[in-house]
């Protein structure tokens, strides 16, 4: 018989009163630009007061299909209009409906062990992002450390800053990626997603013997990799870079294509992108 969630939460000492907690599937695009940081913040403002009744909200991240991650339960407080709630500093203003409301959550100790390592099936009703508590099969539970869902395929993902360096540090709970990342070289893309960077690109190539890994190793450890334009963002925008840079693969190659081959494929794209003029390439 399948694990399902009621028997983890059990386990972790809390037993959901289904008239009482919200499951919350929180996904798409927007969700995605808010990484790690804000997500918090986006869940307390609502456009409407959808988590009146609840004692607790157990809140997910959406993955492929009808995967759903989780992330944490939440004790649900008092409510205020979002207008009588001021944004954290720093925080994206777009987050908060203006007419909405903003809710006191407080996120429960004791299911560290579970976070972002057990996946649930959402089912067929993907598209309702709160519902009732009603039980869920497990789907998986990740090594610890995991913090990525398996690796598909070369030019199917991209990675938030804080993803990659999760991965980076993770290797032997990544095994799929770093074994894929190493296997090839490649021209990757960075996207700054600030409203300062107003969506400059970064177009790069790896080559070497651990092929991409090894080239964004270095991004993971100094956040600009070295190059000349990203090492100016971060200077002169920490609050911002390389937080809001995505990670992702325009083309693979043999590792043992030679440098000047892969530079070649790497100008091709950047004249296509205009990476040079518009972008944050120097050269």
């Amino acid at each position: 018989m399948a694990l399902t969630l009621v028997e983890l939460l059990r386990a972790c000492g809390f037993v959901p009163i289904a008239k009482r907690v919200k499951l919350v599937r929180h996904s798409g695009p927007q969700v995605e630009s808010l990484q790690d940081t804000w997500l918090e913040a986006y869940q307390r403002y609502q456009s409407e007061p959808v988590f009146d009744g609840c004692d607790q909200i157990i809140s997910f991240l959406g993955e492929g299909g009808s995967g759903s991650r989780f992330i944490g339960v939440y004790d649900v407080g008092a409510k205020v209009r979002s207008d009588q709630q001021a944004l954290p500093e720093g925080c994206p203003q777009e987050i908060m409906s203006v007419n909405g409301v903003h809710y006191d959550l407080v996120k429960r100790a004791g299911f560290e062990d579970l976070e972002n390592r057990v996946v649930i099936d959402w089912g067929s009703a993907a598209l309702a992002w709160h519902q009732w508590f009603k039980d869920r099969p497990v789907l998986e539970i990740r090594r610890k450390g995991r913090a990525l869902p398996p690796f598909r395929d070369y030019l199917d993902f991209r990675l938030s800053y804080e993803q990659l360096k999760d991965l980076i540090k993770e290797p032997k709970a990544h095994p799929d990626w770093s074994t894929a990342l190493s296997s090839v070289g490649g021209i990757y893309l960075i996207v700054d997603s600030s409203s300062a960077g107003q969506g400059q690109q970064y177009v790069g190539s790896a080559t070497g013997a651990k092929g991409i890994w090894q080239r964004w190793t270095e991004y993971a450890k100094t956040g600009h990799g070295g190059n000349n334009l990203l090492k100016n963002a971060c200077k002169n925008r920490p609050h911002e870079c390389p937080n809001s840079w995505w990670f992702s693969i325009l083309d693979t190659f043999s590792r043992n294509l030679t440098r000047n081959e892969a530079i070649d494929i790497e100008r091709r794209f950047k004249e296509k992108l205009g990476s040079r003029a518009f972008g944050l390439n120097g050269n």
